[in-house]
């Protein structure tokens, strides 16, 4: 019987498990790119949420880690053998956090094998008939999304159940762009403050059609004001087909919509310095969300990221549903290994965490340029002619794939107006993401 090292066979695993890179410490005939063991973990989150596929972090220790993607419990396998190894596939495709030992010489021959990926997921549920005459016979309906929706591949068929049932659909931020801003079913982002939820108009509907929620961006007891119908993303479609004819779209957008809108487009309309939040995240949005990436760290600039950055695409703002410092500059450098010339843009509070710093420094190790902007009360102050010239050289910075090609030399910083945090939990109440 033929032979290949066990260190090809530990590939095949991967690759079989869908897992589409590594970063940390080499292992094996694995792929590897190469960064700090502090900053691994960071770059395997941030792969997942900025290319939708699994990434693991080898730490030079001989276990292969894949950080959780869906809360659940943590699964820790052994493996001494070839048998082993192949049996692990299964455990790989799980969403919770994985570590995998390798506990063999992965020099030492073993069978050619070639695994067998596991069977995907179920992407087409049908619903039950329990769960269409739900559909059909509420009055009032709203969907409320949330990322699973995204990771599940699932955004045509809640278009699909959107168009079809004539609702309009609530989205957690973490489901940012599930729909075009502008859409007439795209009612708001929800989740980061108090009174989201309420002034989304979730407590004055029949029903409200909930999927792919985390709960860390819809808390039970902040969403949960009217009877419920949990469908699972893959069932969107199908849900979609039977759901019965076209109810007609309120003629008008939920209070929450309208207030938000309020604030910010008077943001817009200021030229001094310093700026408000909102003129920021719309010239954000006048220079990526065509076809670069924001990614925003957890707090204040991240929740006027969140909360302003018009969507016209997925994928072009991430913010994180938990703190995770350096999050941000990991997705700005794993989008810009695939895809060097991606203008891109971190976005922190300043000061700057040292994770960020780590992530920037790792990124420039492999040739890519992180371009920060940190937001801060000692920001310089820039007018809206000012940030929008730095802004198109700092989101283009490095985007040749020359490290440096624009001169950018570190994080720069921006002083923002604080009264229109004021205005905006007057429209909607306090913040209270991440809390």
């Amino acid at each position: 019987m033929k032979s290949v090292p066990a260190g090809e066979l530990l590939r095949r695993v991967a690759v079989a498990a869908g897992i589409d890179a590594v970063y940390g410490e080499p292992l094996g005939s694995l792929d590897v790119t190469t960064v700090p063991v502090a900053v691994a973990a960071l770059f395997a989150s941030a792969h997942h949420r900025v290319h939708g596929v699994r990434a693991a972090v080898h730490r030079g220790d001989g276990i292969l880690r894949l950080p959780e993607v869906e809360a659940g419990p943590r699964r820790a396998v052994e493996v001494a053998s070839a048998d082993d190894l192949v049996a692990a596939v299964r455990v790989l495709t799980s969403l919770c956090e994985v570590e995998l030992s390798v506990n063999l010489d992965l020099d030492e021959p073993v069978a050619d094998i070639v695994p067998v990926p596991p069977a995907p997921g179920e992407r087409w549920i049908d619903p039950t008939p329990e769960t269409v005459e739900a559909l059909r016979s509420a009055a009032s309906v709203a969907v409320l999304a949330g990322p699973g929706v995204i990771r599940q591949a699932a955004v045509p068929g809640l278009h699909d159940l959107a168009v079809a049932s004539g609702v309009g659909v609530l989205n957690t931020w973490g489901a940012k762009g599930v729909f075009d801003w502008r859409s007439r079913h795209h009612l708001a982002t929800v989740g980061l403050q108090e009174h989201d939820f309420i002034l989304g108009g979730i407590g004055d509907v029949d029903l409200v059609v909930a999927t792919g929620l985390d709960p860390l961006e819809s808390p039970d007891g902040r969403w949960d004001l009217a009877p419920t119908l949990h469908v699972d993303p893959g069932g969107l479609a199908p849900l979609a087909e039977r759901c019965g004819p076209q109810r007609l779209l309120p003629a008008a957008m939920p209070i929450l919509r309208t207030r938000l809108a309020d604030v910010t487009q008077r943001g817009w309309t200021i030229e001094r310095s310093p700026l408000p939040p909102s003129r920021v995240t719309k010239h954000y949005a006048e220079y990526l969300a065509a076809g670069g990436l924001v990614a925003a760290d957890a707090g204040i600039a991240g929740f006027w990221v969140a909360r302003t950055f018009a969507t016209t695409r997925l994928g072009a703002a991430i913010v994180p549903s938990a703190p995770n410092p350096g999050f941000a500059a990991a997705c700005v450098a794993v989008a810009r290994l695939r895809r060097p010339a991606q203008p891109a843009l971190a976005v922190a509070d300043a000061p700057l965490d040292e994770e960020i710093a780590a992530v920037v420094d790792a990124a420039a190790a492999l040739g890519i340029d992180v371009p920060v902007e940190a937001w801060g009360p000692d920001g310089e102050q820039l007018g809206a002619d000012a940030h929008c010239q730095r802004l198109r050289r700092l989101v283009f910075a490095g985007s040749s794939g020359s490290l440096g090609a624009t001169g950018t030399t570190g994080p720069v910083t921006l002083a923002t107006d604080p009264g229109q945090m004021a205005e905006i939990v007057d429209a909607a109440g306090p913040v209270v993401a991440w809390t």
